[in-house]
């Protein structure tokens, strides 16, 4: 294996503990930043702070710690670790969603050609739990349709947990 690609593991694994310890993607580029542009000791020194702040993050921040160490003598391999790492944050936050993400489009698309509209797309936000639903031709009860595509989702297994609430928005 390369060492491009193990220091891309390695990012994904930092990104991947800092997405499951809810550190932000801002403190994460921030270590980024500060790692391109301070000494490492500063680094080691911010690093330790935060842990002792109790700022959200903690295993993500040992992880650095240990991460701070281990490339003591590699500072550029370091910057490309936490550079992959700052690269796929979103992604991994977005991971658990997005083999559900194709079945609410599926299920959202039934239910909306089914009351004899055109299906516009969904967007969608999990941290408030909602989707919006966008129709075209729709003049009839939003409210009602809304309610059709949540049983629907409810009946489904994978996202019968989400306790989804559906917007519609005609165009």
């Amino acid at each position: 294996m390369s060492e491009e690609r193990s220091l891309k593991i390695e990012g994904e694994n930092l990104a991947k503990i800092a997405v499951e310890s809810k550190m932000g993607a801002k403190q994460l580029q921030t270590l980024y930043r500060l790692l391109k542009t301070r000494p490492l000791a500063f680094v080691e020194a911010y690093v330790q702070r935060q842990i002792g702040r109790e700022v959200r993050g903690y295993e993500a921040f040992v992880k650095l710690l240990e991460m701070l160490k281990k490339y003591e003598d590699k500072r550029p391999q370091l910057e490309r670790v936490l550079m992959y790492a700052v690269m796929l944050y979103d992604y991994y936050e977005q991971e658990p969603y997005m083999n559900v993400k194709s079945v609410i489009n599926a299920i959202a698309k039934r239910v909306v050609e089914g009351h004899g509209c055109v299906f516009d797309g969904v967007e969608m936000d999990f941290d408030r739990r909602t989707v919006t639903v966008h129709v075209r031709r729709f003049h009839g009860n939003p409210k009602a349709l809304a309610l059709d595509i949540e049983k629907s989702f409810k009946s489904r297994e994978e996202l019968s947990n989400l306790n989804l609430k559906v917007w519609i928005e005609s165009r």
